[in-house]
């Protein structure tokens, strides 16, 4: 049987003008398989952008308490130690953050705060030398934050410290609460906190669902159309 293809001599294929029933049936089923794709993948993250809501970390809870206390400058010896902690988890777990010149003056001016009077210049020492000397002893400021046994805060010590020369560094400044939102505050819904195999769902549907249903989108394409092409006589049913 003479193809409807081969019957014609027009052999310009438009995808958005299909001329022949083949072509208007191939792209018909196109148009529903990449719509069956779309609304699965944007349509789970509008519904993910929907539903979340802001949860903020135990340390912004911390700040909260803290820094209206810094502020108003009625922090105690523990309130600086508490928000120096808060401060240097958030080195600790971003290189960018170890380059804010304000977040680092902000953790040593608290940390000097709360370090007694006999012990700042040893402090002060310490800073100076964290500059350039990142392997410097700072066993005293772990101890003095509670977090010796901590290997990871205690190793971004060296990178949170700023020079002290003149000792007028600020426990605040305007870019904290900005940095404190950022880092701080995660946007979470049901889908983020379930987990299927050991996966959160939002990760397992992104990266294992989706790249899996593509793929039976297309097993499933090359199964219709091989019908419609027999049913437009393009294929013969023998073997």
């Amino acid at each position: 049987m003479e193809s409807s293809i081969s019957s014609s001599r027009n052999y310009q294929i438009n995808f958005f003008q299909p001329k022949t029933a083949f072509l208007k049936e191939n792209v018909r089923i196109i148009v529903i398989a990449v719509l069956i794709w779309a609304v699965a993948t944007f349509g789970f993250h509008i519904w993910l952008k929907v539903i979340e809501k802001p949860t903020p970390e135990p340390g912004y809870t911390v700040y909260e308490q803290v820094y209206p206390k810094l502020t108003a400058g009625t922090a105690t010896s523990q309130d600086n130690i508490s928000i120096a902690k808060v401060y240097l988890g958030l080195i600790a777990k971003s290189i960018a953050l170890q380059k804010s010149d304000a977040l680092k003056e902000a953790f040593t001016a608290a940390v000097y705060a709360a370090t007694p009077y006999d012990q700042q210049e040893a402090f002060t020492m310490a800073a100076a030398g964290a500059a350039t000397d990142k392997s410097v002893d700072v066993t005293s400021i772990a101890n003095l934050l509670g977090i010796d046994q901590d290997i990871v805060l205690k190793g971004a010590i060296p990178f949170a410290l700023a020079p002290m020369a003149d000792k007028t560094l600020s426990v605040t400044a305007p870019e904290i609460p900005g940095i404190m939102d950022k880092y701080l505050i995660h946007y979470q819904s049901f889908l983020t906190d379930s987990k299927i195999f050991g996966f959160p769902f939002h990760y397992f549907y992104t990266a294992i669902f989706l790249l899996t249903l593509y793929n039976l989108i297309c097993l499933v394409y090359c199964y219709v159309i091989d019908g419609v092409m027999k049913k437009h006589g393009m294929e013969s049913d023998d073997e």
